[in-house]
């Protein structure tokens, strides 16, 4: 049983060339290419199977990278119809398209709701105390969404823990929608609101079995070849669960071999026609400024090697296992950049041996073009009513 596997209609043994251009082109489906840039949030999103959201600033820079016109990364601080914002994979915040969103929610929420009974039971906060809060907060916001704090105050007589807890366990259940009304990337104000009324159209009773198979299905479609190392990372699901959820005559997988991890990989044999097919144009991205935990590279765990190449993790991670803000080259890390909120400038680093004089000037001119983008949706402390940190992780509750 350990070592089963999802059936596939055929084997592919990937050169390093063709290892490369394959994964260059799957960058360039997602709006990762100069002249293959999509044309808005929904779409992008759509495409890269979510922003991660778990900082602030991550949604705004991932769209940023893969628009055709910087200022569709603005549509993000107007909340736009048809993308949500909730926990999911490996329990971190994603904006996703709705019918995604179904899928990525049902199929991840048996952690996440024994994460937050596990919290309210630690508090002292009993399931009857939680079904009673949780029918105030129905009638309280039903005349629309309230900033988290006035929440708190309202409900005030229960204790702050009680409240939270009520929160936390409406908001992973579904029934709760979380809103960032601060109008600009670099601080938040948090609301919540009631999904029924936000987003009628999300699904909240997709059978999670179906769940997992739509969104692993949805995960191996976009990032394939993955392994199920990779697999079971990013969903934090387990491999049984995996295999399930490809293991269909209905799903023709092809299983690949890839310089990037002696494990077998697996794609959508379709995709790998299309990847044939492909414009040779496609099989290169040029240089690309992704964001903070950008989901390029997040898809993956185990076959991180085609981006790191021969680089060291930490030339790309952090020291708690999140990804830089980095400079990509034809889908290899060359160097990060950072956010000087001083200057409210990008400021990238090449790592030695990864520069030359005519990289420096890409580079420095495609700072400039993300500096520009940033600051349109940036805002001084002194114009926000509630400012916080652009590092600090979102809706820690």
């Amino acid at each position: 049983m350990i070592n089963r596997r999802p059936r596939t209609v055929g084997t592919v043994t990937l050169t390093d060339d063709h290892a490369r251009q394959l994964w260059n082109w799957t960058l360039s489906r997602q709006g990762l290419h100069p002249r293959d840039r999509l044309t808005a949030a929904t779409e992008i999103s759509h495409a890269a199977l979510g922003l991660h959201a778990a900082r602030l600033p991550s949604p705004f820079a991932t769209v940023i990278a893969r628009a055709t016109r910087p200022d569709a990364a603005l549509t993000l601080l107007d909340q736009p119809a048809g993308l949500i914002t909730l926990r999911c994979m490996r329990r971190t915040l994603h904006t996703l398209p709705v019918d995604l969103a179904a899928a990525a929610h049902r199929a991840t929420i048996h952690y996440r709701l024994r994460d937050a009974a596990r919290r309210a039971h630690n508090a002292g906060v009993t399931e009857q105390l939680i079904d009673q809060l949780t029918a105030c907060l129905r009638s309280l916001l039903a005349d629309g969404p309230m900033p988290y704090r006035q929440i708190e105050a309202e409900l005030a007589a229960a204790g702050t823990a009680a409240v939270r807890a009520t929160v936390k366990t409406a908001w992973e259940t579904g029934s709760l929608t979380y809103l960032n009304a601060s109008g600009c990337w670099n601080a938040e104000r948090r609301l919540f609101g009631l999904t029924s009324q936000l987003h009628p159209d999300l699904d909240l009773a997709l059978d999670p079995k179906t769940a997992t198979r739509l969104l692993i299905r949805a995960y191996v479609d976009r990032y394939g070849p993955v392994t199920l190392a990779d697999a079971t990372w990013w969903s934090a699901l387990s491999r049984a669960a995996v295999v399930d959820a490809l293991d269909d005559p209905a799903v023709e997988l092809l299983e690949v071999a890839t310089p990037w991890s002696p494990s077998p990989a697996y794609m959508p044999a379709g995709r790998y026609e299309q990847f044939t097919a492909a414009d040779p144009d496609t099989y290169s991205s040029g240089l690309q400024l992704l964001a903070h935990e950008d989901v390029a590279l997040k898809a993956y765990a185990e076959t991180r090697a085609r981006y790191l190449a021969d680089l060291a993790p930490r030339n790309a991670f952090n020291q708690i296992g999140e990804a830089l803000p980095t400079v990509l080259v034809d889908g290899e890390v060359h160097g990060t950049w950072t956010w000087n909120p001083a200057t409210r400038t990008v400021v990238p680093t090449l790592l030695p041996g990864r520069s030359s004089a005519r990289l420096n000037r890409q580079t420095a001119q495609a700072a400039d073009q993300h500096t520009a983008a940033l600051r349109a949706g940036w805002r001084s402390a002194t114009a926000l009513k509630t400012a916080t940190d652009a590092g600090q992780l979102a809706l820690a509750i």
